[in-house]
């Protein structure tokens, strides 16, 4: 009888370790975007950041000489930091910077995302009893991934 208990305090127990170490994982990727404001840097750290690009040939006018390219981030945070807003919102020129993922674990590569000239093209805030969120969409005029210019 009591082999029994023990077997099943035993498989219990590493089911319960297995289920705890799954969980940990959640927070393995570390994401931070950090500007240049003047002489100071912000940090901020980041839930996710998508990053697109577009040439936009096809919608240039043969008469207009201006560079159609964009580039977008797309940025989720768990709360609103008023430094970035600020920064954001009163950068006239745009702000240069860089986003960056690093595995806590070191298993997979770190990613570096930097960019010049980035102005807020659109804020939302989400504000609830129990869970808050701010998304920010920038865009800019120049982006370089992992030390690869983006043209």
């Amino acid at each position: 009888m009591n082999k029994k208990i023990l077997s099943l305090l035993l498989i219990c127990f590493c089911f319960l370790t297995q289920i705890s170490f799954g969980q940990s994982d959640d927070k393995r990727t570390k994401i931070e975007i950090s500007i240049k404001d003047g002489n100071k840097t912000i940090t901020v750290p980041l839930r996710s950041a998508t990053v697109s690009f577009t040439k936009g040939a096809n919608y240039k006018d043969p008469e207009d000489k201006t560079d159609n390219r964009s580039y977008y981030f797309s940025l989720d945070f768990e709360k609103q930091d008023i430094n970035l807003l600020r920064a954001f919102a009163t950068s006239k020129n745009g702000l240069d910077g860089q986003i960056t993922m690093v595995d806590t674990y070191g298993k997979t590569p770190s990613r570096k995302f930097e960019f010049k000239g980035a102005k807020l093209d659109s804020l939302s805030d989400q504000l609830t009893g129990d869970y808050s969120s701010s998304y920010f969409s920038l865009y800019c005029s120049l982006l370089i991934i992992d030390g690869v210019t983006i043209q």
